[in-house]
């Protein structure tokens, strides 16, 4: 069973999605991932943004943390309904409203969504999306970071790393299992 892992939320079980349609991040790489988002002051009081969320496992993570506006992004309707339950379960937990769930295709959420509004990205799309709409979504999500933002995605480690749009640096690449994981900087897009 999936649970929170650190923070004021930390311990609390989650939903899971049922079926093999999606591939949650697993445990070690989701604490890793927050291990190093945390410690470099990337959560507390920021504004983060979870594409292709799933059952909302990274979304509850940041808000547990001291995210203080979480929204993630699915389309699948199954998939939706867990995350919700989850947003609900850790925003009763944080006393507030800080996770919301948007049910629409990611491309559709970032083209509606004004430039420089996100501190932070996450993305875990699913393995098999099209590159060429990947770098699509990577475009779209960078012109929605604020400058200075760090967009983080998680990929299978047999895909290619992604061509970053420029104005970007990756800051680190990170393998966790069967997932590669990299933390890439916007500057002045």
């Amino acid at each position: 069973m999936s649970k929170i892992v650190a923070g004021q939320a930390g311990g609390l079980p989650l939903k899971s999605v049922p079926g093999s349609n999606t591939r949650p991040t697993t445990e070690r790489a989701k604490e890793a991932v927050f291990s190093w988002l945390e410690s470099r002051d990337w959560l507390e009081g920021n504004a983060v943004l979870d594409l292709y969320t799933g059952s909302a496992g990274l979304a509850v993570e940041a808000a547990s943390r001291g995210a203080v506006k979480v929204i993630g992004v699915e389309t699948a309707r199954t998939a939706v309904q867990v995350a919700e339950a989850n947003a609900a379960i850790v925003n009763k937990a944080l006393g507030q409203q800080i996770v919301d769930i948007s049910h629409m295709p990611v491309h559709r959420f970032l083209q509606t969504t004004p430039e420089s509004s996100w501190d932070v990205i996450l993305a875990d799309p699913p393995y098999d999306l099209d590159q060429d709409e990947l770098l699509v979504t990577i475009t779209q999500a960078f012109q929605a970071l604020m400058d200075d933002g760090l967009f983080v995605l998680e990929q299978a480690v047999k895909s290619d790393e992604p061509a970053w749009p420029e104005g970007t640096y990756v800051v680190d690449a990170r393998r966790y299992g069967e997932a590669m994981v990299y933390f890439v900087r916007r500057v002045g897009y």
